[in-house]
């Protein structure tokens, strides 16, 4: 008897062929839905709703990570009377405030920023605004310190669609 052990092979390619679809299975095409990691602490809100809470805290958490990376992109996210308050004129964070302002962080600051989370915020002021504190977010090492372009509180407001950093 010869033994011929490209047969079994043989038998294979039909189901290779036709994929998942082939043993009954549905074959997807697109992206699988987002999940939060676990221990993900950018969506854990105690005070707030977290549906409602997520789109402004997440306007926080990119203007903070984006201070640490330097990105002038990081300016669209704030109201025009908080880029006013906060580096002097209306435009002065993309026109070099948001620069100057890096550089009087300490090395040590910058990178804390590098791993800040948002995991909380508060109601108001005012109506469908939301507040963080600055001793609320949470860090992976030490924290950097308050002041300066590191506000003791942020305020957030929706303008039209988008939430902004408002004070």
């Amino acid at each position: 008897m010869r033994f011929r052990p490209f047969l079994p092979a043989l038998s294979l390619l039909p189901a290779l062929a036709l994929g998942p679809a082939g043993c009954g299975g549905k074959e997807e095409v697109g992206m699988p839905p987002l999940t939060p990691e676990p221990g993900d602490s950018r969506l854990v809100d105690v005070t707030a709703p977290a549906k409602d809470s997520l789109p402004a805290r997440l306007v926080l958490y990119k203007y903070l990570r984006g201070i640490a990376a330097g990105n002038v992109k990081v300016c669209g996210l704030l109201a025009p009377a908080y880029d006013r308050a906060a580096f002097g004129r209306a435009g002065g964070c993309r026109s070099g405030g948001l620069a100057a302002a890096r550089a009087k962080l300490r090395p040590a600051d910058l990178a804390a920023l590098r791993g800040v989370t948002v995991p909380v915020c508060d109601d108001g002021p005012g109506e469908g605004q939301y507040t963080v504190a600055f001793g609320d977010l949470k860090w992976k090492g030490d924290p950097a310190r308050p002041g300066g372009v590191l506000a003791a509180n942020y305020t957030l407001g929706k303008t039209g669609a988008r939430w902004l950093i408002t004070g």
